[in-house]
């Protein structure tokens, strides 16, 4: 008789655990099907949610001198990123720059310019993560009374690749690199006036090369163990920022989607400048 408790115990035990097992997994099958539906579904919910929250598709701010910063609305939503394809989400909606910040912008708001390729409808370049911060610092003081609570910041790295993927999955937006983007292969060796490109399904411009683009994060490892990382940011600390998009001076293979760098926050050249987010008061 104990002999058949002790079975029956045993056989409990086993289905027990077994239940415990498949709850996770059916719990991230179930995350990365409501990824898919979400990244199938990117270009039409852009209209939906920015509708639904009586925002823009596409909203104008100008600067001053003449200058003006043409923003996309950026919807909420879940993609697979980077090259391990981890499910993550972003939140909330915001706006980012429809171009690489240009030289007219920059001297609009700083009063010079660092550019060695110098061209007022070229991408800015030669400035640091430093740099921008200080950019975006006066920008937000100098506008405060347009923006009415939003402000403009650097992307995270995970919004950029959303932003940057708008609903697909592959290396570039389309089969390869030539029709939206500048680099070794088509550049001529310098950069190129902003939106000379294909824009991708958000209406975006040179998310691939012209130049490298600064991120907020500091450069690390993601946390991948989660089934589903939230608007995370790469790392609390360390030496260096990400850069994004490859630039007119790389391959194609540095310009994909997924591809990441990195460069001291102190440092600027002429592969690398950034680009703008707006975030909506909340």
């Amino acid at each position: 008789m104990l002999k058949k408790i002790t079975a029956l115990i045993a056989v409990m035990f086993v289905v027990s655990t077994n239940a415990q097992d498949d709850k996770p997994a059916a719990q991230i099958q179930s995350i990365r099907n409501a990824t898919a539906s979400d990244i199938a579904d990117a270009v039409a919910r852009q209209r939906k949610e920015s509708t639904s929250m009586n925002l823009p598709v596409e909203k104008t701010v100008k600067l001053g001198n003449g200058a003006k910063c043409e923003l996309i609305y950026i919807p909420s939503g879940k993609f697979f990123m980077g090259e391990a394809k981890f499910p993550v989400q972003i939140s909330r909606g915001f706006y980012m720059g429809k171009y690489e910040v240009t030289q007219q912008q920059w001297e609009a708001v700083m009063g010079n310019n660092p550019a060695k390729n110098k061209g007022s409808d070229l991408p800015v370049e030669t400035v640091s993560w430093d740099d921008c911060k200080q950019f975006i610092a006066k920008l937000n003081d100098k506008l405060k009374d347009q923006l009415d609570g939003a402000s403009f910041r650097l992307p995270t790295e995970a919004e950029w690749e959303y932003a940057c993927r708008a609903g697909t999955t592959g290396d570039y937006e389309a089969d390869n690199l030539d029709p939206a983007g500048w680099y070794d292969g088509n550049s001529e060796e310098t950069t190129h006036r902003v939106g000379g490109k294909k824009k991708n399904g958000w209406g975006l411009y040179d998310m691939h090369g012209n130049v490298w683009e600064w991120c907020h994060d500091y450069y690390g490892d993601y946390d991948t163990r989660q089934p589903l990382l939230t608007d995370p940011q790469c790392a609390s600390g360390g030496g260096f920022r990400v850069t994004r998009g490859g630039s007119w001076a790389d391959d194609d293979d540095a310009c994909q989607s997924a591809s990441r760098d990195y460069n001291n926050p102190g440092d600027g050249s002429c592969y690398g400048g950034f680009r703008l987010v707006l975030c909506p008061a909340r």
